[in-house]
């Protein structure tokens, strides 16, 4: 179901979202609507990715920490 909402904008954004609209020949309406869907999966790809590079922070620390570990280990004598 959609949702109605009220939108402000200021003048050179409307000017220019409104010159764009018109060569495209879209009504505003759509021409509103894919630009947020279009902004909204710009953002969501940059939080994913956001996301990534802190799991991958973690993952390299543990990584890190596990070579030293095991570098560790391989400096123990065999007979122990």
């Amino acid at each position: 179901m959609a949702k109605a909402l009220s939108l402000k904008l200021d003048e050179p954004t409307y000017v220019e979202a409104e010159k764009i609209r018109k060569r495209l020949k879209l009504p505003r309406n759509t021409y509103i609507r894919k630009a947020v869907s279009h902004y909204n999966a710009l953002y969501a790809r940059k939080l994913l990715a956001r996301e990534y590079r802190k799991a991958s922070r973690r993952l390299g620390a543990a990584h890190l920490e596990y070579l030293q570990e095991t570098e560790l280990l391989e400096d123990l004598p065999e007979n122990v």
